[in-house]
């Protein structure tokens, strides 16, 4: 009798807080829509996520839009000189308000029904109310949303009873501004994108950990020396650094300048990227726009909105090389995670955390486990 194969049980999960005995999260999860569903819910709608930087909002009026797994925002500076940020939508019938980035009139008036809103989302004219009876402007003022600066980076959380950035992050934007001292004079400059076929996770899961660099990033280890690189995590953060040969075949750069790569991860979708020879630093963020699809943005952000051609060359390195690398992987995996036959991988984890160790995989995984799966709950989709 033909045997047929079955997918293992769902509820089956060897993941185990110790990275040197733990099995990585089930393929499932990288493609289950209920899953997707609880991380928006879970995951974006209650963390800190980036949005924009403050030199894009100097001024009175000054505005970015963004969305975070589904949810329109708008962050603007008001007329106190402070950052506000909003969701994106009129308290009358739901439209959105402002598209974009810019800067916005006096009033931000809704476009369907010219609903007006100052700066501080206060409601200041609804056309025909004063004929509708009980109407009280107070009302119908915008939703706020939490927002911060991190090392003049803009995050907003939708959670109003979320922990403060220090609280989650505690010594990470210590070491980013240790690390990278041009952070004061930066500005948003060049933005490379890619849409990927792929799981939010799975985009992480690549980016983490240097394991498959040899084989893959032939120019990047040329870059990199190996033997320097370190993988560190913390609570909420992780880095991975390495000195850098200044005459490689990803490009070149003159040592004075700074030999230093790293990569800093912030939690739950979002990484810091400094290239040697350059000062300044880029965002690289992977924001779920489905269960298999990812918007990575990587932005880089030079001295004064002015990039020197050395970054130029990395960000054309970045943008022809490493980065279509790397999403060929996340891709081919996305459809490995399908596979009948596959369900849990196992970390390869050495003792001395080695630069080719995916310690820094598994402390993601740790986070979204504990996300996704309180204790109690059960294991399943």
């Amino acid at each position: 009798m033909e045997q047929v194969f079955k997918r293992p049980d769902k509820s089956i999960d060897l993941f185990d807080d110790k990275p040197e005995f733990s099995y990585t999260l089930p393929g499932w999860v990288y493609h289950d829509s209920a899953t997707f569903e609880n991380e928006k819910h879970i995951i974006f709608w209650k963390s800190w996520c980036h949005v924009g930087h403050s030199s894009e909002l100097e001024r009175e009026g000054d505005y970015l839009t963004a969305e975070i797994a589904g949810q329109g925002i708008f962050v603007i500076c008001g007329s106190d000189g402070n950052l506000h940020a909003f969701f994106n939508t009129c308290q009358h019938r739901g439209h959105s308000l402002l598209k974009g980035k810019g800067r916005a009139k006096k009033l931000i008036v809704c476009p369907y029904h010219n609903w007006s809103y100052d700066h501080a989302g206060t409601l200041r004219a609804a056309p025909n109310s004063e004929q509708v009876k009980n109407f009280d402007k107070a009302c119908f003022g915008l939703a706020s949303i939490r927002v911060e600066l991190f090392a003049g980076f803009i995050f907003v959380n939708l959670n109003a009873e979320a922990p403060a950035m220090a609280e989650v992050y505690p010594g990470a934007e210590l070491w980013l501004c240790d690390h990278c001292p041009a952070i004061p004079e930066l500005a948003p400059t060049d933005a490379v994108l890619f849409d990927i076929k792929g799981n939010w996770k799975n985009v992480g899961d690549n980016f983490l950990e240097c394991y498959h660099c040899s084989a893959t990033h032939k120019a990047f280890v040329d870059l990199v020396d190996m033997g320097t690189y370190k993988v560190e995590t913390n609570s909420h953060w992780s880095v991975q650094s390495g000195q850098c040969r200044a005459t490689n075949t990803a490009y070149n750069f003159v040592v004075e300048d700074d030999a230093n790569f790293f990569a800093f991860y912030l939690w739950p979708a979002l990484a810091f990227v400094k290239f040697p020879g350059t000062p300044g630093i880029a965002t690289f963020s992977f924001l779920p726009l489905g269960a298999e699809e990812t918007r990575q943005m990587f932005i880089y952000h030079a001295v004064k909105g002015a990039p020197t051609e050395t970054e130029s060359d990395a960000l054309a390195y970045f943008r022809d090389v490493l980065g279509p690398e790397d999403v060929n992987l996340v891709e081919d995996v996305q459809r490995g995670l399908h596979s009948l036959g596959y369900h849990q991988g196992r970390f390869m984890i050495d003792a001395a955390r080695s630069s080719v160790s995916e310690h820094a995989v598994h402390h993601f995984h740790g986070l979204v486990h504990r996300a996704l799966f309180p204790a109690g709950k059960q294991h399943t989709s």
